[in-house]
């Protein structure tokens, strides 16, 4: 019997991290030009200051972003520690918080009374989730939006169930999505959920993925507890 957390995709080669802080910058980038479109069709005065906050902001995580990589390459690998889920989970949301007011996203949390403390790299592992939940934000529809984050503890083992209501994923292209290069979006890069799962792998986390066309997509991380 085939193990659920070992989906038949077709697996990518590694890819390099400082091409993976690359294409993490395009992210903020992406919230600045959405604030900038905001901002000069209200053309409200006082009410621009909102959408200015949301530009410094972002501005300031691409220059964190930047640190990080040119860090990251004189550095061989960084340390795995102790981190709790719910805490990387909390950090990774309030990076997004910006985009999912500008979606008018509904964010609902279910997490298990027992955190889940695991060796692990915390700037890279912020990355892989920060990729999960930004395409979570970006399949879904403004105002309509529902995003969902479990995690349950169960047998030695936890599961992290990140779920949106968005427009889902074909089985076709479901297979792909792990693979370098490869992306239905027009612009992508097929970069992020490559890097995730690169990620992932690193810090032995297992991914299981779940989608329809038109009916939304779940993402099922499992940890192993120590």
């Amino acid at each position: 019997m085939n193990s659920p957390f070992n989906p038949i995709l077709n697996v990518p080669v590694a890819v390099d991290f400082t091409a993976t802080l690359a294409h993490e910058i395009r992210n903020p980038l992406a919230t600045i030009d959405l604030s900038l479109e905001l901002m000069l069709s209200e053309r409200k005065g006082d009410d621009l200051t909102m959408y200015i906050d949301i530009i410094r902001r972002s501005s300031s995580t691409i220059n964190v972003l930047v640190a990080e990589m040119i860090k990251s390459r004189n550095l061989i690998e960084t340390k795995s520690v102790n981190q709790s889920i719910h805490h990387l989970l909390d950090e990774v949301m309030e990076m997004a918080k910006d985009r999912i007011m500008l979606k008018d996203i509904t964010v609902s949390k279910e997490y298990d009374p027992v955190d889940c403390i695991v060796p692990l790299n915390r700037q890279k592992m912020k990355i892989a989730l920060t990729n999960i939940i930004v395409n979570a934000i970006e399949a879904m529809d403004p105002h309509r939006g529902e995003l969902k984050l479990v995690t349950v503890s169960h047998g030695g083992k936890y599961v992290v169930q990140i779920e949106d209501n968005g427009c889902g994923i074909s089985e076709k292209n479901l297979k792909n999505i792990f693979r370098p290069n490869y992306s239905d979006r027009p612009g992508g890069m097929g970069m992020g959920l490559a890097s995730t799962y690169d990620i992932l792998e690193s810090n032995h986390v297992k991914v299981r993925v779940e989608s329809q066309a038109g009916s939304g997509t779940r993402f099922f991380l499992l940890f192993e507890k120590k």
